[in-house]
């Protein structure tokens, strides 16, 4: 069952992106690299997005994003896809940080998703890292408390 923990679910309140850089582990790893980037940040987790059905687990910690993904439950498309996005931008509103990215260089890759968690796209920047965009909105996953890690 999709669980989702933020400590704030709208980033419509964020006065800029908050930029995650992306750290992958297995499912089986994911409690205890949450808890080495606390440690490294120095900062408890803030987000904790666990979407079981699509084998994907997310923590933010500081400025990493912790992802756990299960690639026997994923679709290898978009397995593939998840991994070879190298950071995650949390934008107050989507469609101005696209088109802002878009006059600066980008270039889309892929249509416009929605998850339970956010609206967003992905994006190939002239360096040719591949950043996914998202905006948070409140969700009727969203739960009042941080779940256990090893659950």
């Amino acid at each position: 069952m999709t669980r989702i923990f933020r400590r704030d679910p709208d980033s419509s309140t964020l006065s800029h992106p908050r930029v995650f850089a992306r750290v992958f582990c297995s499912p089986a790893e994911f409690a205890a690299t949450v808890r080495f980037h606390e440690a490294v940040a120095e900062q408890a987790l803030d987000q904790d997005i666990d979407l079981p059905e699509q084998g994907i687990r997310i923590a933010a910690v500081g400025g990493f994003l912790v992802v756990a993904l299960d690639e026997h439950k994923m679709d290898p498309g978009r397995f593939r896809q998840a991994t070879l996005t190298t950071a995650t931008l949390v934008n107050p509103a989507l469609d101005p940080a696209v088109a802002r990215a878009l006059r600066l260089g980008a270039t889309l890759v892929g249509e416009r998703f929605v998850v339970p968690h956010a609206t967003g796209q992905r994006m190939t920047h002239p360096c040719g890292a591949i950043v996914e965009y998202l905006e948070h909105r409140p969700s009727r996953f969203d739960v009042a408390d941080r779940f256990p890690l090893d659950a």
